[in-house]
């Protein structure tokens, strides 16, 4: 499955604002808080890449009597990654819009915080670096990073990371990262214990989202399914909080251990 999408390609992807009867994009007009970071500086046209994250698709049900017997089951591979070709050249200072309405958790900003040092704790390099919270929502290209709750079609998708880039050096320039809320969320009171919730967890979905600024690409087979960078999730997962040796791999491949 192509997850690398050029926004000419992704024309369908519709918005619905939750504050607005109509499909458009839930952008406030208010520039939250701090200022942005200067346009100036920049190459003179960038180009956007968007890394989709759809929900995992229904199992097959389990063969029963008369029903031929399953293939068997591939072992899982937990050091394998594949880099899409973006990568940060200094810090990203990102902002969190925490307007977000939580089945289980206080705190959508410390989930995502959590998120992002994961990727941090295991480079050379300071990746990200949280800025504060912003009124922004959706994804522009605006010299904000941020991350946001909105609900958006297709329905499937549980979030979108957004990324402008210079296609002649592919150093990345900008990130957005938004939550779709046609899913509930949450936060999972003990990462990859024994409880779950009936929630998409914030902070497992927001590490496979930092994993794409960092510069890793979506992975479809079931035999990468235990790396942070596996490209399906559901409701309850947590697995995705910790990263595996293919993951740590890979971003040490860009900025060293």
């Amino acid at each position: 499955m192509k997850t690398k999408i050029l926004i000419t390609v992704l024309v369908g992807l519709l918005v619905i604002s939750v504050i607005s009867v109509g499909l458009v994009a839930a952008k406030s007009d208010n520039p939250g808080q701090g200022e942005k970071p200067a346009m100036a500086g920049r190459p003179e046209k960038l180009e956007q890449i968007i890394f989709v994250h759809p929900v995992a698709p229904d199992r097959p049900d389990s063969p029963g009597k008369g029903k031929p017997p399953k293939p068997p089951v591939e072992p899982k591979d937990n050091t394998y990654y594949e880099l899409w070709g973006g990568w940060l050249d200094g810090t990203a200072t990102y902002y969190v819009n925490p307007t977000v309405s939580l089945v289980a958790g206080e705190d959508p900003v410390a989930a995502v915080n959590a998120a992002v040092e994961a990727w941090d704790e295991v480079t050379a390099a300071n990746l990200f670096e949280y800025g504060g919270e912003t009124t922004e929502r959706w994804y522009a290209e605006d010299g904000q990073n941020t991350v946001s709750w909105v609900k958006f079609v297709p329905r499937n998708y549980i979030a979108v990371a957004v990324m402008w880039y210079d296609p002649a050096t592919m150093i990345i320039y900008e990130i957005d990262i938004v939550f779709n809320t046609f899913f509930a969320w949450g936060i999972d009171p003990d990462r990859e214990g024994g409880v779950t919730i009936k929630a998409m967890d914030i902070q497992n979905i927001a590490t496979h989202e930092f994993g794409h600024p960092t510069g890793l690409d979506d992975l479809y087979n079931e035999i990468y399914s235990e790396l942070t960078m596996y490209g399906y999730s559901s409701k309850g997962e947590t697995q995705k909080c910790t990263l595996e040796e293919g993951d740590i791999s890979g971003a040490q491949s860009i900025y060293g251990p």
